[in-house]
């Protein structure tokens, strides 16, 4: 190829329009008991080497977040995150119908790939036992990944919105993951994945739409969850950390990218689907929501939005409540 990278979107992150409906039936045969039920049953780039520092992880609220650049990624790092990272890891293999990744590395074996916000290393450890002959790089805030791994896979303490060191040209396979809400300057993130990817690699951006949808008129107007949201947005919107724009494609042309293409996958919050394989996900995704809202939402809204513990923690436990109510179908586009 005489042009940069064939890079692919499985999750439409450019924001193309979107189909208005999921195609997802409901399966009215379900019946699961939600929380209030069950109250009522029973009564009530500078890559760093690693440091003392940078494992001196800060606490708040009974969470663990990164020291590296702290308080410009809002996620934590302690093992319930790595629980649910591992989950989410098991969902986006559910989802590619056990395929790591879209792109077609089978006919053009990569050599080296990265991983940009590896968290627990998990995708990159399954990337370098599938082709062992091949480096494997993933990069993360915090050293959060096993030590014992694969010769082929080493993980390495960096910030992706500073500038790389990797040589130019360096990559054939660059892969980006539900980083959505860390990334402030796309096209810097972008023009950088351009800089060290090779003429013709690939490179696969996956992301959540950022807003819950629902088909049948299930989603209540006034909910927790429709808080939440509006929360979460407002939040994100103060510190930058905005989802790729809708016109992301523009960006991704921008920095030199073709022969863009584009996947659209749902995920049910729930077993309500009739589909046996999107009420399995549906389960999977359920399970991932027990600790998810508190994960995304519990330092944005206090850090940001003056909310106390309390009132944060309270506001996800009732977002959760409405997102595992059989009563409500909604879901979430990659």
């Amino acid at each position: 190829m005489d042009q940069s990278a064939d890079p692919m979107d499985p999750a439409a992150y450019e924001r193309e329009p979107l189909p208005t409906r999921s195609n997802i039936e409901v399966d009215s045969q379900m019946y699961y008991r939600s929380d209030d039920e069950e109250d009522e049953d029973s009564g009530g780039s500078g890559c760093m080497s690693l440091s003392s520092s940078v494992t001196d992880y800060p606490f708040e609220y009974g969470r663990r977040y990164h020291r590296y650049a702290e308080g410009q990624y809002f996620m934590p790092n302690d093992e319930t995150e790595q629980d649910r990272l591992d989950m989410h890891h098991q969902i986006f293999l559910k989802l590619m119908n056990g395929k790591l990744t879209l792109a077609p590395l089978d006919r053009y074996p990569p050599k080296r790939i990265l991983d940009v916000g590896t968290g627990t290393g998990i995708w990159a450890l399954d990337m370098a036992e599938a082709y062992p002959d091949a480096d494997v790089i993933g990069t993360d805030l915090s050293p959060i990944q096993p030590s014992l791994v694969l010769e082929n896979c080493r993980f390495e303490i960096d910030d992706a919105e500073l500038e790389w060191t990797y040589p130019a040209n360096h990559f054939d396979f660059i892969h980006s993951r539900c980083l959505g809400h860390s990334i402030r300057g796309w096209d810097h993130y972008l023009g950088q994945i351009y800089k060290h990817l090779k003429p013709g690699g690939f490179v696969e951006i996956i992301e959540h739409a950022g807003n819950v949808s629902c088909d049948d008129g299930s989603y209540p107007e006034h909910c927790a969850l429709r808080d939440y949201m509006r929360n979460l947005g407002r939040a994100l919107e103060i510190m930058g950390l905005a989802s790729m724009p809708r016109d992301g494609r523009k960006y991704i042309e921008r920095a030199g990218f073709v022969d863009i293409k584009t996947e659209i996958r749902h995920t049910p919050s729930g077993p309500w689907p009739k589909d046996p394989k999107m009420k399995e996900i549906g389960y999977w995704v359920l399970m991932n929501t027990e600790t998810s809202f508190e994960a995304y939402g519990l330092a944005l809204f206090t850090r940001v939005l003056g909310m106390n513990g309390d009132e944060a923690r309270d506001l996800c436990i009732r977002a959760q409540r409405d997102s595992s109510n059989r009563h409500i179908h909604v879901y979430i586009t990659k």
